[in-house]
């Protein structure tokens, strides 16, 4: 085993934690984006690109990438605390 690796760098737990969170951050920013697309369009075409139905549709995407981004954050902190009872 290569404790040098970057896999188990100590800076790998937080860069984790940080990929995990900035991912939460630019999906609820295309949800605001969609939120607003959703609000101001008014029977446009079905899956054009900016209408309402496509927004909608997105948005269960972001939902998905949301949940999977939490999830990350998770267990990168179980981890963390793993490893932290462990050198204590």
């Amino acid at each position: 085993m290569n404790i040098n690796s970057p896999a188990n760098s100590p800076y790998a737990i937080p860069e984790a934690s940080r990929s995990a969170v900035e991912g939460i951050r630019e999906q609820l920013t295309r949800l605001d984006q969609n939120v607003a697309e959703v609000a101001s369009s008014e029977g446009s075409d079905s899956f054009a690109p900016g209408s309402r139905e496509r927004a909608l549709v997105e948005q269960q995407e972001i939902v998905q990438a949301v949940r999977a981004n939490a999830r990350s954050l998770e267990v990168a902190n179980k981890t963390l605390g793993t490893i932290i009872d462990i050198k204590v």
